[in-house]
């Protein structure tokens, strides 16, 4: 309740707000919101999911990329209306990560994720060459993830130049749970 996602809503132009939000001139933004994944087309199969969007070199690999995202052999030919919370998220990740973006800003990303496909967005999201804007209540996920913490509280926030361990140590607390209180 203290404005991370009125940000991006604000960032990403879905909201009025007052005062001025500037994007760098190239940047591309892709979003993850934290209904991405029931915004799929449920009567496409996983691999048509990934074929409509994926051009150039990366059509050739294709399957290799769905096994990296634990979707194996006859499993590209389900519907997207079959899968679970987890592997319709896991598409949606693909899904976005196709795309040509350098700036990637994701809501709540792992809400309902199991530790497997949690890890398995994370190494994705570590190799990805841009701008990485995470909201996000899970210590482990950003562990390794985010270099820079935004701190939002007491109608301000604050920027604090460390990873998530860092500022939780300079906070004293355990988890980010705590910085709601």
């Amino acid at each position: 309740g203290e404005g991370k996602s009125t940000m991006i809503k604000a960032i990403m132009g879905e909201i009025d707000y007052e005062g001025k939000c500037e994007l760098g001139h190239n940047a591309l933004i892709g979003y993850f919101a934290q209904n991405q994944a029931s915004l799929l087309d449920e009567s496409l199969t996983i691999f048509e999911t990934i074929d409509q969007i994926a051009v150039g070199e990366i059509r050739t690999k294709i399957k290799d990329l769905l096994g990296a995202f634990m979707f194996k052999g006859d499993d590209i030919n389900k519907k997207v209306k079959v899968l679970s919370g987890g592997e319709k998220t896991r598409l949606a990740m693909i899904k976005l990560l196709l795309e040509p973006v350098n700036l990637l800003i994701l809501d709540e990303p792992t809400n309902h994720l199991d530790m497997k496909t949690k890890d398995i967005i994370k190494d994705a999201l570590k190799a990805f060459d841009g701008t990485l804007v995470v909201v996000s209540h899970d210590r482990d996920f950003l562990d390794g993830l985010v270099t820079k913490v935004f701190e939002f509280g007491n109608k301000r926030v604050k920027e604090h130049f460390e990873d998530i361990n860092g500022f939780l140590r300079n906070k004293k607390m355990e988890n980010l749970r705590e910085v709601e209180r």
